[in-house]
Order: structure tokens, then sequence, then C-alpha cells
């Protein structure tokens, strides 16, 4: 989905956003906040982290980019192990790191107890160049999704 048709949708469906512009690529919650044009708090920026599960089912996750996703906890919900997407498998689905959209891309999304947290958050809009700020509770006015505690925080993996 390109920019402009994202943002009609967003428009359309009565989600009052912020459209983040970034001086350049990002990968990185830290980069978002250092690239972007106007404040960005890095706390608020979240990252989509696309999973596959064993039966080849694909697994979009939602969550603040200074949390790990914990393979575990996805796969006792969704029932089936699960791992990191590899790149080629990314990209097989038109994908990008960095300017992956939790909104479109084509996996059942699942977003973590700890976006809601947040009053706003912020996340690609599937342009390498633009993200997208929302109250977290507006995701139920844009799309499917399961709600669940699915992170840990990343010092938690040392």
């Amino acid at each position: 989905m390109n920019l402009k048709r994202f943002e009609e949708e967003l428009k359309r469906k009565g989600v009052r956003y912020r459209l983040i512009k970034l001086r350049t690529r990002t990968v990185s919650s830290r980069d978002v906040a250092r690239h972007a044009e106007g404040e960005v708090k890095e706390d608020e920026v979240c990252k989509t982290v696309i999973l596959k599960g064993d039966r080849g089912n694909l697994y979009a996750v939602l969550t603040l980019g200074y949390r790990k996703v914990n393979l575990n906890l996805v796969g006792r919900l969704v029932g089936q192990k699960v791992r990191l997407a590899s790149l080629e498998e990314l990209e097989d689905e038109g994908l990008k790191p960095g300017a992956v959209c939790p909104l479109t891309v084509n996996a059942q999304l699942i977003v973590d107890e700890e976006v809601f947290s947040k009053e706003k958050v912020n996340f690609s809009s599937g342009s390498e160049y633009h993200g997208v700020e929302i109250k977290p509770q507006d995701l139920y006015k844009l799309v499917d999704f399961v709600r669940a505690r699915v992170s840990i925080p990343l010092e938690a993996e040392r």
C-alpha cells in the first residue's frame, strides 16, 4: 500500500495520526528518534518482528523497540514453534527490514501488551522514509489482532 492510500485509510477510519518524516532510512528505534523530523521519543518507537511458524504460518509481532520478542511466549500463544523469518522470507513477502507496516503485512498480527502502556506509539508506515504516530487504542479501529504479553526487556537476554 502506498503512503497516500495508507493515509486515506487512517482518515477513513477516523484515526488521528501524525506522519513522521525520516531524513534517512532507519532500522532501529534509536535511529528513528535520531533521524525523525520533529520530536519522536525513543521509548514510543515500535518495531514489527516477522516470525515464521513450523507449519509455515507468518506472524507479525508489534512491540516497543526496546523490548525483545520472546519466541517461547509467541509459540505458546499460536500453538506452534516459531522462529525469526529469514531475510529471504521477508523479501519473498515484499518486506524490507525497517519498513514493515504492522497494519498492512500479510500475517497474523500480535500486538504486545507493553504497546498499550504508552499514550502514543509510532511505527513504520511501510515506507522507508515515513513513520506514523497514533494512540495504541486506535489499533482496534484499523486491524484485527491478538493482544498478548509476548516480549521481555532486552537486558533479560544477558
